[in-house]
């Protein structure tokens, strides 16, 4: 599937609002704590693949 960077990054700022909401809930209503675990680990690792997105793509347009 070949998807556009932009629409690449648009998803995952998307995906990290909505798993760090997820956590805050999460925690806010005393639910699990491995549910929380889980956003937050969601949060983390979109929050790594789109700024590895952002500086590879920003190292794409200088060249």
């Amino acid at each position: 599937m070949n998807i556009s960077p932009a629409l690449s990054q648009a998803l995952l700022a998307t995906v990290l609002v909505g798993s760090v909401a997820a956590n805050v809930a999460t925690q806010a209503f005393g639910l699990s704590p491995y549910i929380s675990a889980a956003f937050g680990l969601i949060a983390v690792a979109s929050g790594i693949t789109l700024f590895s997105s952002y500086r590879k793509n920003r190292e794409d347009q200088r060249n």
